[in-house]
């Protein structure tokens, strides 16, 4: 997918993929052995697009840059993602999307754009207050949207999600359905 423009408050953003900065979490199920997960696509497309199909107004595409936090960026740090061409910082999607595949189930991210991380401009910045007031005023917004997409999720039957460890031992358990 291309590089997402710049997307503002309120936004809702499907991203396609995701950068991991993070380095204090535990990202894998696996604790001995080796047993690789195909990773080069985060996100499962399908899902993706039944997210976006459901919110016309979502953006597809983009990165997902995801910070250790629990602190924002330094203007320097959110400088440095842009110039990457990482178009959302975030703390909590990982390690959930490698942990998702590990255990072969489908995964998208929604993302709900709150702040414009540390701003290029002195003075500009974000703060827990501003991001949590526009969660709570987009929480019957997201829940709508969750609602919609359960309803009409495609099934998993098929999806490299759940089939790219079919014929592998993998070295950990994954429970039953």
């Amino acid at each position: 997918m291309p590089a997402l423009s710049a997307a503002d408050h309120g936004d809702l953003v499907v991203p396609a993929q995701l950068v991991d900065r993070t380095h204090r979490r535990v990202s894998s199920y696996v604790e001995s052995g080796a047993c690789h997960v195909p990773f080069a696509d985060p996100y499962c497309s399908r899902l993706g697009d039944a997210v976006v199909a459901a919110a016309p107004d979502a953006r597809a595409g983009g990165t997902m840059v995801v910070i250790e936090g629990p602190r924002f960026s330094t203007r320097a740090e959110s400088q440095h993602h842009a110039a990457q061409g990482w178009s959302l910082a975030n703390m909590t999607g990982s390690p959930e999307a490698p942990l998702a595949r590990e255990m072969r189930q489908c995964y998208s991210a929604i993302a709900l754009v709150t702040d414009m991380d540390a701003g290029l401009e002195s003075g500009e910045g974000v703060d827990q207050e501003e991001v949590f007031a526009l969660f709570r005023a987009n929480l019957a917004r997201l829940s709508g949207l969750l609602t919609d997409v359960i309803s009409t999720l495609p099934s998993p039957d098929g999806c490299s999600c759940s089939t790219w460890a079919e014929g592998m031992h993998l070295t950990y358990e994954i429970p039953e359905p």
